[in-house]
């Protein structure tokens, strides 16, 4: 009996607290991280491991399953850049292969669909994904410019993406 008393209070004190906790937390302005800093946070870490960088628009999507147990299922994405930064030319169709299972794990495209991409150096294999995985991946919106999550708990932020292209710039000569 004295159990269920101490559970009963313990539960209406949470039921007081939780009640004085606001539903939705406050928006948190994007102007809180300066667009610079957020560009360092964004570019550095996934520079060095960058073969290519682009922005582009998806063109088409063909996934090849595997015949026999010597070969791998990949997924392969046509690319047309519309932004060259790294071992690409602005207009160029580029062909990603990216092993199989990473469709299966949420890495996806749609045809019609802009992005900005750091894509490792092709393996042996002809293979290569997204630096960081989804960290190399960055929505573009309908005028161009780059979608960028910001830290916890803040808004995504839109950059223009010459602005992340004198970023990558300024990173190289450093």
């Amino acid at each position: 009996m004295r159990s269920v008393f101490t559970i009963t209070i313990l539960t209406t004190t949470i039921s007081m607290f939780a009640a004085e906790i606001p539903l939705r937390p406050e928006k948190v302005s994007a102007q809180t991280v300066s667009e610079p800093a957020l560009l360092q946070a964004i570019v550095h870490p996934i520079l060095r491991g960058s073969g290519q960088i682009f922005s582009g628009t998806v063109l088409k999507i063909e996934h090849r399953n595997s015949v026999s147990s010597s070969s791998l299922a990949t997924t392969r994405i046509r690319f047309r850049v519309d932004q060259a930064v790294l071992n690409v030319r602005r207009g160029q169709v580029v062909e990603v292969t990216e092993w199989g299972g990473l469709w299966q794990s949420g890495e996806r495209y749609r045809p019609g669909e802009r992005v900005l991409l750091f894509l490792y150096p092709p393996s042996k294999l002809g293979l290569t994904s997204p630096v960081g995985n989804r960290a190399g991946r960055f929505p573009v919106d309908g005028i161009g410019r780059v979608i960028v999550r910001g830290p916890i708990g803040q808004p995504a932020q839109p950059i223009e993406i010459r602005r992340i292209v004198a970023a990558i710039r300024q990173a190289e000569r450093e």
